[in-house]
């Protein structure tokens, strides 16, 4: 038995499927479109959260990974699980965090934590001590080149 059938499995309740193992097609936004495993009809308009409203927690699928999709009646339905992630997010009002392949973004309103430790370290990189140690420029451009591998 392979993992698409074991999930099917799980997921019966009786005779009747609450919930099909699907292959992401698209994701636009908050909701996704899906093709499921067992050969029925696209699913369209998925969602992947509960309410768009401005707190949310989402953890969005790869586009052609697989999801279990279970349904609030016999049209809408949503994500319950997925099997490979391409973002997590996390927002609340006008504060937002983001994971991706790419790095991490936290950010509030139009700053963000990358923005505001680069101009930090090119405050630092601009000082000048006449009389003691300047400071160490090479791990100056060492700390940004992290953030930059670090931080979107």
């Amino acid at each position: 038995m392979n993992l698409k059938e074991i999930v099917r499995e799980l997921i019966k309740d009786g005779d009747e499927e609450r919930a099909i193992v699907c292959k992401v097609t698209a994701v636009n936004g908050m909701r996704c479109e899906c093709e499921p495993v067992n050969g029925n009809a696209p699913i369209l308009d998925v969602r992947l959260v509960a309410d768009e409203a401005d707190k949310v927690f989402v953890v969005v699928p790869k586009v052609n990974s697989l999801v279990v999709v279970e349904f609030f009646n016999n049209s809408a339905g949503y994500v319950s699980m997925v099997s490979e992630v391409s973002e997590v997010l996390c927002k609340t009002g006008d504060s937002w965090y983001s994971m991706t392949d790419e790095g991490f973004l936290i950010k509030r309103g139009n700053d963000s934590l990358k923005d505001i430790l680069s101009l930090i370290i090119q405050a630092v990189n601009k000082i000048v001590v006449l009389n003691g140690t300047n400071p160490d420029y090479a791990k100056l451009v060492q700390a940004n080149n992290k953030l930059n591998n670090l931080m979107r």
